[in-house]
């Protein structure tokens, strides 16, 4: 039999914290149920692992109520309703298929509008497709408000659109990490801060801006403004501003890389499970982002579990990147959890099916996943054919540019070339002696050091008093 409250239920479920303390800062309901109900939905919200029941004996219509009260809320706040509204109609003007209905909804809002909204770009761009409709049909009342707002406007528009190209070439800038300059990186930080801060910017700029600057701090490691601007957005978020839910699952997955970096992996798995809530085009990242946070806590299980309740999505995916960062802690989960078998062939399989898009996007990660598994199932002899056939050491040493480097692919090719008599033990420990000395253990890496070493030592024993004489 459904539960009598489940529909009041699955809403409770889906809403996210920062919806939660939007509407907290509304509401203010004088019945007493009523106020119990909203209280019980807010804490459920914000404390998921806490959760209060709700009382079944209240009257299911103050539940509708709520529920209600609460969509209309949010839907107010939401950029993209607006966005799709807009967009639909002018899709329908391009087609003539608008109603006068329409048409009064649309005027009416022109009459209403206030301040620059996150889609005033598209408001804008509308009104002026607008305009021409309403002259060639002699409307020209209402043609007069439609042209007194752009003349109004014209001059947010031809700034938002000066950002809007200005932000572009930050892109270009801030993501060519080879030849960006410090002096340039430094503009474009103060830039970007002025955009994302500024309240009379639409907010889809704000919000590039936003993306922007986190990038940047992501990239230069400057975890502490990194941690500035989400806390900034945080708010912004909390009050209603930048409001949609695309957007926070978006914000929600860029925390995990934050709070992973700080190693703060409590808030990373928290806000790992809030970006997953919702299924498109960027969920399989987010999963992705997820799952790797359960690797590194070696939560192995947690992490198959992920990855196989939303196989389906990988399936489906047309993200060629992300496909194969998928598999790559597919294989490892499985490795670690002694199905390395069913493993070898799904890498085999795999590795046959998108050879070129592995070597073009991500070789490094699927390689180290791969031969982690042919590794531990003593296939030497496949380890070397992949080596003579990718030349897989050549291409890692190109990849030796960082302080944070570990040969992982050189340490297991050259394993392999030692077991199966191809060099000598004289030759194998000069190669992992050259390597090792260039080598700086640091924070990033120690990890990763600490994983391949371990997994090494596991089929050639005598190397444990070796890695221990370097990593003590």
């Amino acid at each position: 039999m459904k539960p009598k409250l489940k529909v009041f239920e699955d809403f409770s479920k889906a809403l996210l914290p920062h919806e939660a303390r939007y509407l907290q800062s509304l509401g203010n309901f004088q019945e007493e149920e009523k106020q119990e109900i909203f209280q019980n939905l807010i804490h459920n919200s914000l404390e998921a692992e806490n959760e209060l029941p709700f009382d079944p004996d209240f009257d299911k219509r103050k539940y509708h109520h709520i529920k209600t009260w609460a969509e209309k809320k949010l839907q107010l706040r939401d950029v993209d309703q607006v966005a799709e509204w807009l967009l639909d109609f002018n899709k329908k003007l391009a087609l003539d298929l608008i109603t006068s209905a329409e048409e009064k909804v649309l005027i009416d809002y022109v009459k209403n509008y206030k301040g620059i909204t996150f889609n005033f770009q598209i408001l804008y761009q509308t009104i002026r497709d607008y305009r021409s409709y309403l002259l060639i049909r002699m409307r020209y009342e209402d043609h007069i408000i439609i042209s007194d707002f752009l003349e109004n406007y014209k001059e947010s528009y031809d700034r938002a659109k000066e950002i809007e190209e200005k932000l572009y070439q930050a892109t270009i800038e801030i993501t060519d990490q080879f030849t960006r300059t410090s002096d340039t990186s430094i503009y474009w930080e103060k830039w970007l801060k002025k955009v994302f801060e500024a309240e009379t910017i639409n907010g889809n700029n704000r919000y590039k801006a936003f993306i922007l600057l986190a990038f940047m701090y992501n990239t230069n490691g400057n975890l502490k403004q990194l941690q500035t601007i989400f806390d900034q957005i945080d708010e912004y978020f909390s009050q209603g501003k930048l409001y949609c839910r695309r957007l926070l699952y978006n914000y929600y997955s860029s925390r995990v890389l934050l709070h992973s970096k700080q190693r703060n992996y409590v808030e990373a798995i928290y806000y790992g499970k809030l970006s997953i809530r919702q299924m498109n085009e960027d969920t399989l990242m987010y999963v992705n982002n997820l799952v790797s946070i359960y690797l590194r806590l070696d939560q192995h299980k947690e992490a198959l579990d992920l990855l196989e309740n939303y196989h389906s999505i990988y399936e489906k995916t047309h993200n060629s990147l992300q496909r194969i960062i998928y598999i790559s802690y597919y294989l490892r989960a499985l490795n670690e959890l002694n199905l390395s078998k069913k493993a070898e062939n799904i890498g085999i399989y795999f590795l046959q099916k998108y050879e070129s898009e592995i070597l073009k996007l991500q070789w490094h990660h699927f390689f180290t996943s791969y031969l982690n598994v042919l590794y531990k199932n003593e296939n030497y002899v496949a380890i070397l054919q992949l080596e003579k056939k990718f030349g897989l050491i050549d291409l890692e040493r190109l990849r030796n540019k960082s302080d944070h480097f570990v040969p992982n692919l050189l340490w297991l090719i050259s394993t392999a070339s030692f077991v199966e008599n191809k060099i000598s033990k004289e030759k194998y420990y000069s190669v992992l002696n050259d390597s090792l000395a260039t080598i700086k253990v640091t924070e990033r890496n120690q990890y990763f050091i600490q994983e391949i070493t371990e997994l090494l030592i596991k089929n050639l024993p005598e190397l444990k008093l070796f890695f221990k004489s370097y990593f003590k």
